[in-house]
């Protein structure tokens, strides 16, 4: 601006320098609303607002929910206090008792709840997806140790190995779900508040497990966010591990047939079919690995209380869910669609561990036995196939629908 002074430009530097990308704050909007609904609520019910003011105040919020433009303001709490002020006067008591930190603690919390439960029932899919496979496509196949073939495996025994894997990924989700399910509002800047609010009020309406009592502890921003990216991670590196598994099992055909609509072609070679969506996986696996680093850096050598430095994890936490949802959605859509090659090579000597069982079986010492076949190399050969074998993830479903129901019911009531 051709006014504006050499104060207000330092002002618009650190300003810009320090406030979150638009489209981050936005994410959290849809959050920001329902806490703020909740807040006023409580606010009414301990005689800081009227219930006209309340009403008015509803009105506006709820007219925000949906609101899909720019944010602008310096976040999205000063964003929807100003709108909402903008309409009624009463807007100017929708800050009462709270500070921008427990909002943001807050909306942080709702946005990892929310988002928990989504790729908790889409990891439940994938491992439906995967069992399904393990049944249908349980055909023979080499199992590898040090990147050799080594013994007898089922295309359904290792698909299987990562439907368990899965399960053990969205119970260390659930475990860390568990422990953010607590409400911060009311924790204020870290340090409480003089006013007779009720926390318990906005944890029932808000539908968390617990108040979350130590002001300062609620302040302690990061942590709750590492334990999900830590969570998130594990998925990230069993999905990585089957991406690689399906490239190496799928070159020039020789175990699976990967689908067509998952692979692109070369500019230059016309033969080639290249696993592209898997190398993604690879890679961003590599991202979500990379965000949960930088967020325990930030958080590793704060002192407590609030510090700005945690904003910061605001985008590595949202890029990662985002990631991960997607990465779960394109190995689901692949793995329903993937396909066993008809033939494929077994090499004899995968049966050498068996021949000596068989031998052990006629009574003799599994040591001779081992000498034996590994001097006559002549393999006893089988077309048994492994039976696929993993937990049950019945328990993880039901947590994650009962979850989402709940979810459901603050929309429906705040709403």
């Amino acid at each position: 601006m051709l006014w504006e002074t050499e104060e207000d430009s330092a002002n618009s530097q650190t300003m810009s320098f320090t406030t979150e990308e638009d489209g981050l704050e936005k994410k959290l909007l849809p959050y920001d609303i329902l806490g703020n609904l909740a807040h006023v609520k409580m606010l009414k019910e301990q005689g800081y607002m009227t219930e006209e003011e309340l009403e008015e105040v509803e009105r506006e919020l709820k007219n925000l929910y949906k609101y899909n433009g720019e944010i602008g303001a310096e976040d999205v709490h000063t964003f929807v206090e100003e709108k909402v002020t903008e309409k009624t006067e009463a807007g100017k008591k929708i800050h009462t008792g709270r500070s921008r930190n427990d909002q943001v603690f807050l909306d942080t919390r709702l946005l990892m709840k929310s988002s928990g439960i989504e790729i908790g029932l889409k990891g439940v899919e994938l491992i439906k997806a995967i069992e399904k496979f393990a049944e249908e496509e349980n055909k023979l196949m080499p199992g590898y140790t040090h990147q050799q073939q080594a013994m007898p495996s089922s295309t359904g025994l290792w698909a299987s190995s990562f439907a368990d894997a899965l399960i053990d990924d969205l119970k260390l989700l659930k475990n860390s779900h568990q422990i953010f399910d607590q409400n911060p509002l009311g924790a204020a800047a870290s340090y409480g508040t003089s006013l007779d609010i009720k926390r318990e009020k906005t944890t029932k309406l808000l539908k968390f497990d617990s108040v979350q009592e130590n002001p300062i502890y609620c302040g302690n921003r990061g942590k709750q966010e590492l334990m999900m990216l830590q969570a998130l991670n594990h998925v990230m590196l069993d999905l990585q591990k089957m991406a690689e598994d399906i490239i190496n099992f799928s070159e020039d055909q020789q175990v699976f047939k990967l689908p067509d609509e998952f692979c692109t072609g070369s500019s230059i070679m016309p033969q080639k079919k290249n696993p592209d969506t898997l190398e993604i996986v690879r890679a961003k696996a590599e991202e979500v690995n990379a965000s949960q680093q930088a967020v325990q850096g930030v958080i590793s050598k704060l002192p407590s209380g609030y510090n700005k430095d945690t904003q910061q994890t605001k985008k590595h936490l949202i890029n990662s869910i985002e990631t991960v949802i997607e990465t779960l959605e394109i190995m689901n859509a692949l793995i329903s669609e993937l396909d066993v090659a008809d033939n494929y090579e077994v090499k004899d000597d995968v049966y050498a561990a068996y021949t000596a069982n068989q031998k052990v079986e006629a009574d003799v010492p599994f040591r001779e036995a081992y000498s034996q076949v590994k001097e006559e190399q002549d393999y006893i050969k089988h077309d048994k196939v492994k039976d696929p074998k993993s937990q049950s993830y019945e328990g993880l479903e039901g947590f994650w629908k009962e979850e989402k129901q709940e979810l459901e019911e603050v929309k429906t009531n705040l709403l």
